[in-house]
């Protein structure tokens, strides 16, 4: 007969099978979107049946659902460790230093910007959804610090809300679209040239100015 697991911590082999999922779908995701990526083609990625993938996860909109969700807070995770290392900082050198972190976040996973870009863009559930759990609450991060840092200069720039947002989605969309970029732009072709691009571009010169 058949033995149940009980209740507990998971298995490690169900902890790496999950993951694996995880990793396809953000991938098939990205490349895809969500429409045109099926439950089958995930499972073959990650090597799994596609049975799985549906016990675990539920539906496709589980799935998705699942992954934005760890992006969402592995992205609080490493902004809350960067005020964390500049508790002792200036509130502009806090905004500036929550800035880069969102900067480096993007660039390590950029398959993230490109799943949340092919959504946040069309009217849909998953447009709404992505708004109220990741957009909004990372906009009133950066609102927050940015405010805090107007005030300790004596003034905010014009304008200040849009900056925030304009920062956020812009280099969302840079890095989404990085090789686009570059058969436009020059000297970008190296990870180190882009990264310090981007941060001058639309750290220093947009939303901190």
């Amino acid at each position: 007969m058949t033995q149940r697991r009980g209740r507990g911590r998971p298995k490690d082999a169900d902890t790496d099978t999950s993951a694996a999922i995880s990793r396809a779908a953000l991938h098939r995701f990205a490349a895809q979107g969500f429409e045109a990526t099926s439950l089958r083609e995930i499972a073959g990625d990650a090597g799994v049946d596609v049975a799985l993938i549906s016990y675990r996860f539920g539906a496709k909109l589980g799935l998705w659902k699942d992954i934005v969700s760890q992006a969402g807070a592995d992205l609080r995770e490493a902004l809350e460790e960067a005020l964390s290392q500049s508790r002792a900082a200036s509130a502009q050198q806090r905004l500036d230093h929550s800035a880069r972190a969102f900067l480096a976040y993007l660039l390590e996973r950029p398959e993230v910007p490109r799943l949340l870009l092919r959504d946040i863009t069309i009217d849909s559930d998953r447009s709404q959804w992505l708004l109220e759990t990741l957009s909004l609450p990372l906009h009133r991060h950066f609102i927050d610090l940015a405010q805090t840092a107007a005030k300790e200069r004596g003034g905010a720039p014009a304008h200040l809300e849009f900056r925030v947002a304009n920062f956020i989605y812009s280099a969302s969309s840079t890095v989404a679209r990085r090789e686009r970029l570059g058969k436009l732009v020059g000297g970008m072709e190296g990870d180190a040239q882009f990264a310090a691009a981007l941060e001058e571009v639309l750290i220093e010169g947009a939303l901190m100015p």
